[in-house]
């Protein structure tokens, strides 16, 4: 079983999944010809993309997602109060069980700024999902779905550092560092110490997300995280704009 980031960051975010012959897609921020690019360039058949699922308006998620799937003609599933232009808008309520095919879904509200903004917990076979991303807090709901989960997709959007002493005015860095902005990487770094120190965890690996491109870097990540990471579960930092295929191996690596 096979999944991707299709690109994290600041300007586009998507993910797709493999399921049996189907693949399903998280977000899509890129043009559709970007889109299929990436995806063939990632060894996969856009063809066999089922269902996208939405997590919330901001451009950099939602810019292509009306297109593709109205040139695939599959369904969206977002936030039943969410307004698109879609083939076809499947609504969903947070914190219910939704199974398409071998899918099994469950969408969990986000703490951020943009109205019906949810993120997703999943099962494909005996591999659970979660994926924390654009989110002020790691609220306590979340944190039970991402130790319950093998795989954790997990937002490192901002050095603090970088942050305070960049260019942004100050009403954004207030937006950013607010309960309704992002998780920067002492955030994610927290989350992470908690779970290697918590006996029920199930979480394997972690992908950090979602690095912003004037508030973080490679290298902002690996310093907060050689100074204040003491856990033990592995992770992986996705550079910005990066496209890059993984298999469930990695749980056994």
């Amino acid at each position: 079983m096979r999944y991707a980031v299709i690109g994290s960051g600041s300007s586009a975010n998507s993910y797709i999944f493999e399921s049996g012959s189907s693949l399903y897609v998280i977000d899509n921020g890129f043009s559709l010809r970007e889109f299929k690019s990436r995806v063939s360039n990632l060894g996969f058949k856009y063809t066999d993309i089922k269902a996208i699922f939405l997590t919330h308006i901001h451009s950099d998620h939602s810019k292509g997602v009306g297109a593709l799937s109205r040139d695939l003609e599959i369904p969206v599933y977002a936030h039943h109060e969410t307004k698109g232009d879609f083939y076809q808008h499947k609504p969903v309520e947070p914190f219910k069980h939704y199974v398409i095919d071998d899918l099994n879904i469950m969408p969990f509200e986000l703490s951020h700024d943009a109205e019906n903004s949810i993120s997703y917990y999943f099962k494909i076979g005996e591999t659970r999902y979660t994926l924390i991303t654009d989110t002020g807090v790691v609220t306590p709901e979340m944190y039970k779905l991402a130790k319950r989960s093998d795989i954790l997709f997990l937002e490192a959007n901002y050095s603090e550092d970088m942050l305070e002493n960049g260019p942004y005015p100050q009403f954004l860095k207030r937006r950013i560092k607010s309960d309704y902005g992002h998780l920067s990487n002492l955030a994610a770094i927290n989350l992470l110490n908690e779970l290697s120190d918590d006996v029920e965890s199930s979480t394997s690996y972690v992908y950090l997300c979602h690095l912003s491109k004037n508030n973080n870097s490679i290298d902002a990540v690996k310093s907060d995280f050689n100074e204040h990471y003491i856990g033990d579960i592995p992770y992986r930092i996705c550079n910005r704009d990066e496209s890059v295929s993984f298999s469930e191996r990695l749980l056994v690596n």
